[in-house]
């Protein structure tokens, strides 16, 4: 049993700026005859798990940007990075790094390598119906039932079975992909033990009613949903050390008290520079101080802030 805890987080945000535009661009954007970094018109495709959290970004893009037009589409992200690499894409949100076969893409023409920067550090978790018989779990037992080994359940004698994990948008979704990369660090999981549904809030709804049943999300989409519980979990550093359970919480996350940290990057097709709306956009959203607190607010760490963490036992 784990003491409870009450964290305390503030967060400042240091502001990294570069000029994009000069006089003379502005005046060509007034004629309308130039895209700039901060003018023009782009579509953004996004991961649809974590596209929620970025309306509040594009709401301050927009006050801020008058002649720039962004529009944010969703789009399984396998398809996303694919047009991406294709050059059919100009600029994607995504919650997961490269996949071995697109690392293997890029090192075989490095030319498709995508600029790419830091959003945000979301958390892969593990969420269960509100009767389910365990609060906590160990990650390692996690890796071994997705790996399809039967001598876990011995470790959890209230459960009649071994549960199904149930994650969204399929092996073409990033929820899938990162349980590939970050839990089983690049091994496939047993086909039996996964099903699919169509979109988070259906996983949602199917594992609310089933204790056999554990879903597979993210921290920013399950941080306020009363009707499941998030699987607390313990699990042993790269030191050797073992870390007890913890509330899953963003506190937690920033201290690297949590086992599954999840990346989302901003990829863009061409390198930054001046007359590029996307590199524009991307420079605001990672960088902007009111963008790193919408994220903070929605429950996950922003990529650049520095953090006031003060822990108080009961």
């Amino acid at each position: 049993m784990t003491n409870s805890r009450y964290i305390y987080l503030t967060v400042s945000v240091a502001i990294i700026g570069f000029t994009l535009l000069s006089c003379n661009d502005s005046k060509q954007l007034a004629s309308g005859k130039r895209e700039t970094a901060l003018a023009g018109a782009i579509t953004v495709v996004c991961d649809p798990e974590i596209i929620s959290i970025l309306g509040p970004a594009k709401v301050l893009y927009d006050k801020e940007h008058p002649d720039a037009f962004v529009t944010l589409v969703s789009m399984n992200v396998t398809d996303a990075l694919n047009k991406m690499l294709n050059h059919q894409e100009r600029i994607a949100i995504i919650a997961r790094g490269y996949t071995p076969s697109e690392d293997s893409s890029i090192a075989n023409d490095p030319s498709d390598t995508l600029p790419r920067a830091l959003l945000a550090r979301d958390a892969l978790v593990f969420f269960v119906a509100k009767d389910f018989p365990y609060d906590t779990m160990n990650a390692d037992h996690i890796k071994q039932w997705l790996r399809g080994e039967i001598k876990v359940r011995s470790s959890y004698p209230k459960l009649s079975k071994d549960p199904t994990f149930v994650v969204s948008g399929g092996s073409s979704g990033s929820v899938y992909a990162n349980i590939v990369g970050v839990v089983l660090k690049g091994l496939s999981p047993d086909v039996t033990r996964l099903a699919s549904l169509p979109t988070h809030g259906s996983v949602v709804n199917a594992v609310s009613t089933n204790i056999s049943s554990i879903g597979v999300g993210y921290l920013s989409q399950i941080v306020r949903d009363s009707t499941v519980k998030v699987l607390r979990l313990s699990y042993t550093n790269g030191d050797g050390t073992h870390e007890w359970p913890k509330p899953v919480h963003v506190s937690y996350l920033i201290m690297g008290k949590y086992p599954f940290p999840v990346p989302i990057y901003v990829y863009l097709r061409d390198k930054p520079n001046q007359y590029n709306l996307p590199s524009g956009f991307m420079q605001f959203i990672t960088r902007n101080a009111a963008v790193m607190k919408s994220i903070l607010d929605a429950g996950i760490e922003p990529a650049y802030g520095k953090f006031s963490l003060v822990t108080s036992e009961d």
